[in-house]
């Protein structure tokens, strides 16, 4: 979970940064990274294709409505 938590930072912190300008090419796919990593985490085994990445989506929107105080947490620190 730890190793979760961390990427999830490094995630809410590119958010974070696109809040207060524009990203350059080489931080969108960094972030774009950081955001393929936390998905995987939420990614149920034998999906596919769009259900695999709508499924992974879903799923982690889900842990962040249960997890709302360690997300707020993350993205306290994240913007700081």
């Amino acid at each position: 979970m730890t190793e979760f938590l961390s990427v999830l930072l490094l995630y809410y912190g590119c958010d974070a940064v696109a809040e207060t300008r524009a990203l350059n090419h080489a931080e969108v796919m960094e972030c774009m990274a950081h955001y393929q990593h936390v998905k995987e985490y939420f990614t149920e085994p034998g999906a596919n294709g769009a259900e695999r990445s709508q499924s992974a989506y879903q799923n982690f929107k889900a842990w962040e409505h249960r997890n709302a105080e360690t997300v707020a947490d993350l993205r306290r620190t994240a913007s700081r």
